[in-house]
């Protein structure tokens, strides 16, 4: 019998991380200097809402001036509730520029979040983009969760932070993921210790700046979130993981969006190139 070639659906997964999810912005921009052409999209928290703007049809340097253009004016508004910001802002700056529902997105998007009283991973891809994508985002502490569905939803992130088998749900057939988990190993600098005093106080206007407490939980979190995300990506395997370390961005340094983007082009272009995948005008790519 003649053997029939079935197309291969190439999915891409994009991992929370806050700030350090910008690095996923220089992804796109390598992957569409490849002939690689993405299918569908997967991914939490700020990779989710990343791979709604590539599902909604922008390309990365689009992608790349919204983000830079964005202020916290536009997203921030506080609240002493369950989080230090409400999420109102943010979820009318995602409803500007996103459809509201999921089945008018170019491409098919799966959004992880976690239920926060069952402890459940819950995979969105249908109906209400603009909450999926809000509540993927809600960073415990930070912003409050979501209401959505009859569950109380919060970051994707706390049970998956690179939701690989989430693609399974769009017969992906080849996936690239990129990881912008905060590295397990790090040196621990007291915050107090870092730069003169007011080297510190700019630190700390631009939230930047860790205080003590705050220096350990974060951290805390970060090890047990990089332990978890690799446990789960034994289990659930990419065929390419770019794989951005960045020891010393974290999860707040927004203000180095620049760098942050310079170097997920950089960890692709490695990557990529390891893995056979020739870019166009390689020579023209400045990091």
């Amino acid at each position: 019998m003649e053997r029939v070639e079935t197309k291969k659906q190439v999915g891409l997964i994009l991992s929370g991380g806050g700030a350090r999810g910008f690095a996923h912005i220089g992804v796109l921009k390598m992957l569409e200097r490849t002939d690689i052409q993405i299918d569908v999209v997967a991914g939490t928290s700020m990779g989710a809402i990343l791979g709604a703007f590539h599902a909604a049809g922008y390309k990365a340097d689009s992608i790349h001036k919204i983000a830079k253009d964005l202020s916290w004016r536009d997203v921030l508004d506080l609240s002493l509730n369950s989080g230090f910001i409400k999420g109102d802002r943010l979820h009318r700056f995602l409803a500007e520029y996103l459809p509201r529902n999921f089945k008018d997105l170019k491409k098919p998007l799966a959004v992880t979040t976690t239920d926060i009283e069952t402890g459940e991973e819950v995979v969105i891809m249908e109906g209400d983009l603009i909450t999926a994508l809000r509540a993927s985002s809600c960073y415990p502490g930070a912003f409050e969760p979501v209401q959505f569905r009859g569950r109380t939803l919060a970051d994707g992130g706390i049970v998956n932070n690179l939701p690989v088998e989430a693609l399974s749900f769009l017969h992906a057939t080849y996936t690239i993921a990129s990881d912008c988990t905060p590295p397990r190993r790090a040196s621990f600098v007291d915050p107090n210790e870092e730069g003169n005093w007011w080297e510190r106080f700019v630190a700390t206007v631009r939230l930047e700046r860790r205080n003590p407490m705050a220096q350990m939980v974060l951290r805390s979190s970060d090890v047990m979130q990089s332990i978890l995300t690799e446990m789960q990506y034994c289990l659930h395997p990419a065929d390419i993981r770019i794989k951005h370390i960045m020891p010393k961005i974290r999860l707040e340094s927004f203000w180095s969006f620049e760098t942050i983007v310079a170097l997920g082009e950089q960890a692709s272009l490695e990557t990529l190139g390891a893995a056979g995948i020739n870019l166009a005008a390689e020579k023209e790519l400045v990091v």
